[in-house]
């Protein structure tokens, strides 16, 4: 192959041209956008191209030079030209300034192909590359002005025009943005979908919610493809009467058509009946319906933009326009502050949500002012309505387009803008919605309710309409700079007023079952929304909490900590406790209950004695308030006794653990979930002071109970099947230990997860049940690989991890790996007593098994 034609997506048109004209000479040519058809993997085809050409030809241009991929394909050629001269040949087809050319392209000889018209453009592209191998074959590209309206489809690759030219009916386009950046997909996307046969008007529709750029893709993708079309006409679509004029200005232009206005735009759409491969721009249809009656015929094609989704009912494609990519923000970013560094870019691009009209806006403000960024930042968390308010040179500012479409949302749907002020006090995430049921329905779970059905729907699609949210199925989506400037508008009696109706709405929730993973995937959706809403309470005066957004809270703190989830359930466990303990007092129940879990994910993360001042304070307060037999009372004492246990004091555990187990059993029964949890309690508490048989035995009995009552696969029955397999081990039933223990491994992987806690604990029971039989190499590699995890999850000091790097350190002793174990046990005994103390006992058994395996730990004694 004599050529591989290398180019940005802004330079597809240029391109095609070059390879068209050198292809008619007699050589051979590799396009991307020729030769890659769909699902061809892209890194593998540009290895391959690289490979078999002869030459690349770089399409040299600003955009080719900031892009990632273009990049890789010149470095790659770059390389190879210093064993093969001349294999790199760039070709100048838009001015470069000194800091967009690469020095080290700079020696190379180039094609400037800047400003010559299609005749010297051909001429010296063809006279440079030079040697034609054979005659041209007649074919040559079509010259601007032979426009052909099935020019867009059919053949291995259409004629192409040379690029640059605009059409001979062109107007009113806005000018170009010249700091328009990215979009390459999807104004690909758009080219696919205008590219089709025809047979109907092709319509495709830029739709998005506002600032996020969907005038400004159209803007461009006329000025990039203008050459292929023998009219453009651009029309202002926000009210009938704009569209009706840009239409009948159409019939001025093409001389067509008398009368009035609405006489002329009918002539106009007549007139293009008679005309193919044209292309229309509707822009800012605020009215779907409207577009039906101005329907241009089936021989060309309309873009439309538009906020409202409906329009898919006219026929159109909807090309959904989002945020900004990562790279793109970055990208614009740059054009406004060439010198700004990456991470700092990134942290730009989050705080702005990729939001592109706030990113042009913030590049413009930081060029102006040269603020330093984090004063940018801080400015903007908490005044987002100032840096976001002044126009930019092709839109209105994000404050103004904000704005504008809530007051036309409260004009026409005053419930519709109560109910957005209320979500923008929740996370930027999917907000699950649903309406309140009728009759004998029921709720759908873990769904906020709205209002009656009727009027639910009316809501959401009035705020889908003016496209301040993004609506998909049940779920509803605000962008955090929407949030943040809906929330500065607010007066501080509007803001406890719609926090409060926001927590009202999260209360509408049914709260289910914490510790059932199956009801996580349901708060995993919520807890965004709960945090969201309980920060906001941290900087309100006076605001109602609502009870059931109380009791939301308190499943959601659970819901973290039994999903493994530590660090997010210590922080919003934590601030919950000291904000109720401060305004609903110490001994109110919520703030006993939130200190009961933030004491379990203090202990989970290894905070032992904390968790233990902690569940002392509770069980005195419940017991004073409640009384001994309170459930909540025994469940604290349930609590106390674990830290007890972690702390090293068994027998004081043992004896809180009968005496709860006691009363659990008189007051709830046998059966009752905390009575079991009480029961498996005792049995590690009998198994802590070496009564393995009597652990084993109320183990098996609280096994088969939770089966019964919570099922096979519950968290609850798995933490007794693991313990249980623990106590067989140490009664030498080492075969059913094992058994047992892979069992529950495999089980809490599939329900857990790898990477919980809990799992991770199995995968070190299944480890020495391994090592039991005999199979170190396994065992080793079981706890290497959990040790991993469990320091990656929890820690290199938590007390689990500790406990399994001295297991380890066992497992490599025993395949004689001997400078390994001494390395691995002489570091983990010393943090065990750091953080554990030198008189733990899992800092002694650590010492009494090292040493019975015969490292020396000589140097700690």
């Amino acid at each position: 192959m004599d050529f591989f034609v290398s180019h940005a997506g802004p330079d597809t048109a240029w391109a095609e041209w070059i390879a068209t004209t050198v292809e008619a000479a007699g050589y051979s040519v590799e396009l991307d956008v020729w030769d890659w058809t769909a699902g061809t993997s892209f890194v593998a085809a540009m290895e391959r191209a690289l490979s078999r050409a002869d030459r690349l030809l770089a399409l040299a241009s600003p955009d080719y030079f900031s892009r990632t991929w273009t990049a890789v394909e010149w470095e790659a050629a770059f390389v190879r030209q210093s064993e093969d001269a001349g294999f790199l040949v760039p070709v100048l087809i838009r001015p470069c300034g000194p800091e967009e050319y690469p020095r080290l392209l700079a020696p190379l000889i180039y094609i400037d192909l800047v400003g010559l018209d299609e005749a010297a453009a051909r001429r010296t592209l063809l006279d440079r590359l030079a040697g034609a191998r054979r005659p041209p074959m007649g074919t040559r590209t079509t010259f601007p002005g032979a426009y052909a309206g099935s020019a867009l489809a059919g053949g291995r690759h259409p004629p192409v025009v040379f690029p640059g030219r605009l059409p001979p009916v062109w107007g009113p386009v806005p000018a170009r943005n010249l700091l328009f950046t990215g979009r390459d997909r999807l104004l690909d996307r758009l080219h696919e979908q205008l590219s089709g046969g025809l047979g109907r008007v092709a319509v495709s529709a830029l739709q998005g919610l506002g600032g996020m750029g969907k005038t400004q893709l159209a803007v461009e993708y006329a000025w990039r493809y203008a050459d292929l079309y023998p009219l453009v006409w651009w029309v202002d679509a926000e009210t009938p009467i704009a569209l009706n004029a840009g239409l009948a200005a159409l019939a001025n232009t093409l001389g067509v058509g008398t009368g009035d206005v609405p006489e002329r735009a009918a002539a106009a759409l007549a007139e293009l009946g008679r005309r193919e491969g044209w292309l229309m721009i509707y822009d800012n249809v605020t009215d779907p319906a409207s577009i039906a009656a101005v329907m241009p015929p089936s021989s060309g094609r309309l873009i439309l933009t538009c906020r409202d989704p409906a329009l898919r009912r006219v026929g159109a494609e909807l090309v959904e326009v989002g945020e900004f990519t990562r790279d793109e923000t970055a990208a614009l970013i740059r054009r406004h502050v060439p010198d700004i560094d990456e991470t700092a870019a990134d942290r730009l691009g989050e705080m702005l949500g990729n939001l592109p009209l706030a990113v042009d806006q913030a590049g413009a403000f930081l060029a102006a002012t040269a603020m330093a960024l984090d004063g940018y930042l801080a400015l903007l968390a908490v005044h987002p309505q100032v840096l976001l308010d002044e126009d930019t040179p092709h839109h209105p500012g994000l404050v103004t387009t904000v704005m504008a479409a809530h007051d036309q949302l409260a004009a026409g749907y005053p419930a519709a803008a109560a109910l957005l002020d209320q979500l923008a006090f929740l996370a930027p995430e999917p907000i699950p919605l649903a309406a309140i049921p009728v009759g004998t329905a029921s709720p759908v779970p873990g769904a906020l309710l709205v209002a009656d059905p009727l009027t639910t729907h009316i809501m959401l699609a009035a705020i889908g309409r003016y496209a301040l949210a993004r609506r998909s199925g049940a779920t509803v989506q605000l962008h955090r700079l929407v949030q943040s400037l809906l929330r500065a508008r607010l007066t501080p009696a509007s803001v406890r007023a719609s926090l409060e109706a926001a927590l009202t709405l999260l209360g509408t929730v049914t709260p289910q079952d914490a510790e059932d993973p199956a009801n996580w995937p349901a708060y995993g959706e919520l807890v965004p929304h709960i945090t969201a809403a309980a920060a906001h309470l941290a900087h309100a005066d006076d605001v109602l909490e609502p009870d059931r957004f109380r009791l939301l809270l308190d499943r959601a703190c659970w819901y973290l900590y039994s999903a493994g989830q530590l660090t997010s359930a210590r922080v919003l466990t934590e601030s919950t406790y000291v904000r109720w303990k401060s305004g609903l007092g110490a001994d109110h129940p919520d703030t006993l209950n939130a200190a009961s879990s933030l004491a379990s994910v203090l202990a989970a993360l290894g905070k032992h004695e904390e968790a233990r001042v902690l569940d002392e304070e509770t069980l005195g307060r419940r017991r004073r308030i409640l009384g001994h037999d309170h459930p909540h009372s025994l469940i604290s004492a349930n609590n106390l006794a674990l830290r007890l246990s972690d702390l090293g004091e068994y027998q004081a555990a043992r004896v809180l653990d009968e005496d709860t187990f006691g009363r659990l059993r008189r007051i709830r029964g046998a059966d009752h979930p905390e009575t079991l949890t009480s029961a498996n309690n005792l049995a590690r508490r009998l198994a802590d002071v070496g009564e393995y048989q009597a652990a084993s035995a109320l183990a098996e009995d609280t096994l088969f109970r939770r089966r019964r009552v919570l099922g096979e696969d519950h968290p609850s029955t798995l933490h007794s099947a693991n313990d249980l397999a623990l106590w067989l081990a140490e009664l030498g039933e080492q075969r059913a230990a094992h058994s047992l223990a892979e069992d529950v491994l495999v089980r809490r992987r599939h329900v857990l997860g790898v990477d919980h806690p809990d799992t991770l604990r199995s995968a070190n029971n299944l480890a020495l049940r391994l090592a039991d039989l005999g199979d170190h190499e396994a065992a080793r590699a079981l706890a290497e690989d959990t040790l991993a995890r469990m320091r990656k999850v929890l820690g290199e000091d938590h007390p689990n991890a500790l406990v399994v790097a001295s297991n380890l350190a066992l497992e490599l002793a025993a395949l004689g790996m001997s400078h390994a174990a001494q390395v691995l046990a002489e570091g983990t005994l010393s943090q065990m007593r750091r953080v554990l103390g030198k008189e733990h006992p899992f800092t002694l058994k650590s010492e009494r098994d090292l040493a019975a395996a015969r490292i020396d730990l000589t140097a700690h004694e």
